[in-house]
């Protein structure tokens, strides 16, 4: 007699096409079992296909929905969801598509995958209060020799995206509203972007590479000191005032965190 876990795990093994319906599902022998099975199947791999489509927007554009259906069936596979809420599903999906070898002659796909996903997180995530003047009165209460210690914390919203391609420029001229240009140039450079939520949604902005190193730094939980470092090692000309008054202003940075 298979236990519970035998089971559970049996019939996951079985809609994923993990392995052959097992014996436990196949009603005394007969057909049935099987074609049962595959109805769950159908039903559940059509909802990841659309959960992973509403997520993934451009990609299923750039490749078409038959390669995106394909490609989302074995990420389903290999990735099956932990949570019974699909609209925080494919987290992965960019990672995937780089070791997928049927994108391997579509480079730039992997990072249009990780900027919709950025997008998605930014749309979830938590709101909080934006007051710049209350950031600027705490960076002014701390002393000179404390402010390299102290951390800058980040909109919840904020991700932080660097690609070799001109991935923004790809997001754009894959939008419904597009009605301009679409030729894009694969050659014509990487970028650096900041996607954040604010008043008037999410939005996506190109920064210099000081400046982007500098708020991945911050956001990976790491002191002004080490941000500042960070962007002064690929921008010699880093301007730290201008990068403050920038994203505390637009309400990238929320808070100071002092921890003496």
């Amino acid at each position: 007699m298979p236990s519970l876990r035998e089971l559970q795990q049996g019939f996951t093994d079985a809609v994923l096409g993990a392995a052959d319906v097992p014996p436990m599902f196949a009603l005394a022998g007969t057909a049935d079992g099987v074609e049962r099975i595959a109805i769950y199947r159908r039903s559940i791999f059509t909802n990841y296909r659309n959960a992973l489509g509403a997520t993934y927007p451009v990609v299923k554009r750039l490749v078409g929905a038959p390669f995106f259906h394909a490609a989302a069936d074995e990420f389903v596979r290999a990735h099956p969801s932990l949570s019974g809420d699909l609209n925080i599903y494919g987290c992965e999906f960019g990672d995937f598509l780089a070791a997928y070898p049927y994108a391997a002659e579509l480079p730039y796909l992997p990072d249009v995958a990780r900027l919709e996903w950025s997008i998605d997180e930014a749309n979830r995530a938590p709101d909080v209060a934006i007051a710049p003047e209350r950031v600027i009165a705490a960076l002014g209460a701390i002393t000179p020799e404390r402010l390299p210690e102290v951390r800058l914390r980040l909109h919840p919203s904020v991700r932080m995206i660097a690609s070799a391609f001109p991935v923004l420029r790809i997001w754009q001229v894959n939008q419904p509203d597009y009605a301009c240009d679409e030729d894009v140039a694969l050659d014509a450079g990487g970028d650096t972007l900041v996607v954040a939520r604010g008043s008037d949604g999410v939005t996506l902005a190109r920064l210099g590479v000081g400046d982007h190193a500098w708020l991945a730094t911050l956001a990976s939980g790491r002191n002004l000191a080490a941000a500042i470092d960070a962007a002064a090692a690929v921008n010699a000309d880093f301007d730290l005032g201008a990068a403050l008054a920038t994203h505390i202003g637009s309400g990238t940075i929320v808070a100071v965190i002092d921890d003496d």
